[in-house]
């Protein structure tokens, strides 16, 4: 049995009791009271005149004024004649406002209270102040000195106050920017990433030094002493952060950097106030960004500045302790804006709301959650409800910040919550709301798990799920069930199948009683909790696919009669049924013979035969399948018996010299169809070649022949014939090396009859030499002498073994004493190794020679 794809298709109701907050939070976006555009064409420095209600603002080198605004950013008047106002500072005591004039070469001094300038004190031509600090009772201001910087101070208690330089005070490259806290004056000027800063004692109204280094930094758009005089903190667009280093040493202080929000941020203004609060301006893309920091890393709030960009310097702090100033420009039009935050330091709140469960009709759920903030939580503090725009009860924050708020509804719907927090001293109000959705729990059916799916049993499981596994199913919940055949379009109503509520499974059972494609609809009609819910499952129901499995004998004899059996599954079979039955053997390997076996009703099959031809002999049954069953085919080989044949291999030697060619004749002994051998040679270490291939003669043999080069395998093969198995035979025959001789030293040649001799003086040793071939380089060669006496040849003498040369050649001298006018000759030997098995010891041919004076 197999059983087919099943796909399901079902149509489920929408998600009930879903719930949507907007969360409604207090300090993430841009919050001023009041936003005032400045009537600047540049900006250079900001100051907060509290004491007066004035805010200044300096514009830098090229400008002529300075504009005063009331704390709301309304402009007041404009002080001309500042020529270039940059840095500016105030007095302890509020009364004057010091600005460093950088085209006029001075430090202007205005009277706070009457807005007019009281004094002015020129700092040199050239000069080109850029800022000024109080502290010690003196006036500081940084300045251009001999094409670098200086730092230069006034004592305005004096009786007639001069602008001073102080050449020990560090050595510039420009003019430094400043800054004082606690009796600490420091001075910057930026070096690419770095900052050239110094830090001096000036408490006593003389400088002393403290530490001079450079430190990370760049070009410093914010820089500030610490009220205690302690730290010193540097805002540069080169760092990812603000920096915090020690006065004492320009070491990192702990904390060591305030975030701006991470790489690309361009730390820029900087805004320290008297209780030690941060303020520090960065970039988000297109966005200002402001972070307030107290006493930790953490930011207590953050500020955004959509499409505006926050100015360097452009952060300031009033005297009230709350209130933050930023000065912010617009990229595109370039407009300059004065925002006012007015409660800066209070602590946002936030509303947070979920639904614990799926609301249901007529069943209370429950909405859970939490209120937080970034200081101390308001416990026991109530929050208002309201559904809808109705009061409920308020709900009551508890001593970890959560609430819940309970209700019933009736009827399904959206329903919308809103909790309220109206805030205190010290907390942001904060407000969420919350659309719960109530309605009937959701249902859908999932599966089928298909395990039959023949003609005569289809059966699947399926389950009645529910959202969330929520709302448990009664007892006598149903599925009702039909069969569509989608071949006739006829459909059947199936009985109803109960689900099990414990597990939510169902199974249905049907017997369509023929193959085809059938739908079955799934249908729950829900109840008072739970929504309807259809679904269809698509079922191929197809023909049985029956396994035919052969039982021949592993072995016959051929011409005797075989038998053998085979089972066709899936049954019952009806009665006439066949299977084709066909041999391919030898004789018969395009055309098989073939005939027909009956089926018996048990799928049994009997198989007889009379195999004629041995050899592999391959049975298939086909069985071409009828309307329950489809077609099946088994293949089995079974070996027939053929009669056993001489075969003989013989050779014209045993042994042959390099290169000479061996004859070698095939024997075939008798055969039934096919009289052809097949000869092979396969050379020692070499591999197995076909030499000839060919009927044999009448006598039964066959010829070929073969240039040998080293021993060599000669075998001969009957590949077998309808009546006769394959026989082989196999001959080696030996093959001797070539060996090149060569005689040197001689100065002539004669003859002794045909043979030729070659002529040496009595003092010369003759040289041998003999050339192997194939390669035997390191093998060993012998060299044997003989002398012509008494009409015979005599052996002087045979050498022991020479290891011959990577060339595989073998060299000796001959000593000849006494021996003028007689006669000899030389030849060299190979010796093969017990290693070698490629070819066998072999002796060179004579040569010969004589001697003279």
């Amino acid at each position: 049995m197999r059983l087919k794809q099943v796909s399901l298709t079902a149509a489920i109701s929408v998600v009930a009791g879903l719930a949507t907050a907007t969360v409604g939070l207090t300090g993430t976006a841009a919050r001023a009271d009041s936003t005032a555009a400045l009537p600047l064409s540049h900006y250079a420095h900001m100051l907060v005149d509290s004491a007066h209600q004035h805010l200044f603002f300096s514009q830098g080198a090229g400008s002529t004024g300075i504009l005063v605004t009331d704390l709301a950013g309304d402009p007041v008047t404009t002080l001309t004649g500042e020529q270039g106002a940059t840095g500016l500072a105030l007095s302890p005591d509020g009364a004057t406002l010091y600005a460093a004039l950088t085209d006029g070469d001075a430090v202007a001094a205005i009277d706070t209270a009457t807005l007019t300038e009281s004094a002015r004190y020129a700092t040199g031509t050239g000069s080109g102040p850029v800022s000024v600090a109080v502290a010690g009772g003196k006036l500081w201001y940084g300045y251009t000195a001999d094409g670098g910087g200086g730092i230069g101070s006034v004592d305005p208690a004096a009786a007639a106050p001069v602008a001073t330089p102080q050449s020990g005070m560090a050595s510039w490259g420009r003019a430094p920017l400043l800054a004082t806290g606690g009796g600490v004056l420091a001075a910057e000027e930026p070096q690419q990433s770095l900052s050239h800063v110094a830090t001096f004692d000036v408490s006593s109204g003389t400088a002393t030094v403290k530490a001079n280094t450079t430190v990370y930094g760049g070009t410093a758009t914010g820089f500030q002493v610490t009220g205690d005089g302690t730290e010193v903190l540097l805002a540069a667009p080169q760092q990812p952060a603000l920096r915090a280093f020690r006065t004492s040493d320009l070491l990192s202080a702990a904390p060591a950097v305030y975030n701006t929000g991470g790489g690309n941020s361009a730390p820029g203004a900087l805004a320290l106030d008297t209780d030690g609060t941060i303020a520090v301006s960065g970039s988000a893309g297109a966005d200002g960004q402001v972070y307030l920091y107290a006493g930790s890393t953490a930011a207590e709030h953050h500020y955004v500045f959509p499409s505006r960009t926050l100015a360097p310097d452009g952060l300031a702090w009033a005297g009230d302790g709350t209130t933050l100033y930023a000065v912010a420009r617009d990229p595109s039009s370039g407009a300059y804006l004065l925002h006012v935050l007015g409660d800066a330091k209070l602590t946002d709140s936030r509303v947070w709301l979920t639904a614990s469960q799926r609301a249901v009709p007529t069943q209370q759920f429950t909405i859970a959650g939490s209120l937080t903030t970034d200081g101390f939580l308001p416990t026991g503090a109530k929050l208002h409800v309201t559904r809808d725009g109705a009061e409920l009860p308020d709900a009551v924050v508890g001593a970890d910040g959560t609430f819940s708020v309970s209700d019933t509804r009736p009827d399904a719907g959206a329903y919308t919550y809103t909790v309220s927090y109206d805030g205190d001293a010290t907390h942001r109000p904060a407000t969420l709301s919350l659309t719960v959705h109530v309605a009937l729990l959701s249902t859908g059916i999932t599966g089928p798990d298909l395990s039959s799916a023949t003609p005569d049993s289809v059966v699947f499981t399926g389950s009645l799920i529910t959202e969330s596994h929520l709302g448990s199913l009664p007892q006598g919940t149903s599925v009702q069930v039909s069969r569509t055949d989608e071949d006739t379009q006829q459909t059947v109503q199936l009985p109803s199948v109960a689900v099990d509520p414990a597990t939510t499974e169902f199974t249905v059972a049907d017997a369509p009683h023929s193959a085809g494609r059938f739908t079955y609809h799934l249908f729950y009609a829900g109840d008072a909790t739970h929504d309807l819910t259809a679904a269809d499952a698509s079922v191929q129901v197809a023909p049985y696919a029956p396994a035919l499995a052969l039982k021949p004998p592993a072995t016959a004899t051929r011409a005797a009669a075989l038998t053998f059996g085979g089972t066709l599954g899936d049954g019952p079979y009806p009665t006439g049924e066949t299977v084709t039955v066909s041999r391919k053997d030898a004789a018969h390997t395009t055309t098989p013979v073939t005939w027909t076996v009956p089926v018996g009703t048990d799928g049994g099959i009997t198989v007889k035969d009379t195999p004629t031809t041995g050899g592999a002999d391959t049975y298939t049954v086909s069985y071409p399948g009828d309307a329950a069953h489809q077609a099946a085919t088994a293949s089995a080989t079974v070996q027939v018996s053929r009669a056993a044949t001489a075969v003989s291999v013989t050779s014209d030697a045993s042994t042959y010299a390099y290169g000479a060619t061996a004859t070698v004749t095939a024997h075939l002994g008798t055969t039934y169809n096919s009289r052809t051998v097949s000869i092979y040679a396969t050379p020692a270490g070499g591999r197995k070649t076909l030499v000839k291939t060919a009927a044999v003669d009448s006598k039964g043999n066959l010829k070929a022949t073969f240039r040998t080069t080293r021993n060599t395998t000669f075998t001969a093969s009957f590949a077998g014939d309808y009546r006769y198995a394959p026989a082989t035979a196999t001959r080696t025959v030996h093959g001797q090396v070539g060996i090149a001789e060569k005689l040197g030293g001689y100065y002539t040649s004669t003859k002794y009859g045909t043979v030729t001799y070659r002529v040496y003086h009595h003092t010369v040793k003759p040289q041998v030499s003999g050339t192997v071939s194939p390669a035997k380089s390191g093998q060993c060669m012998r060299f044997q002498a003989q002398e012509y006496v008494h009409s015979a040849w005599h052996t002087l003498t045979t050498s022991s073994c020479f290891s011959m040369t990577p060339d595989s050649v073998g060299v000796t001298r001959l000593s000849l004493t006494n021996a003028v006018g007689q006669k000899f000759r030389v030849r060299t030997e190979y010796v093969a190794s017990a290693q070698d098995t490629t070819n066998v010891t072999t002796w060179g041919g004579w040569l010969y020679l004589t001697v003279r004076t």
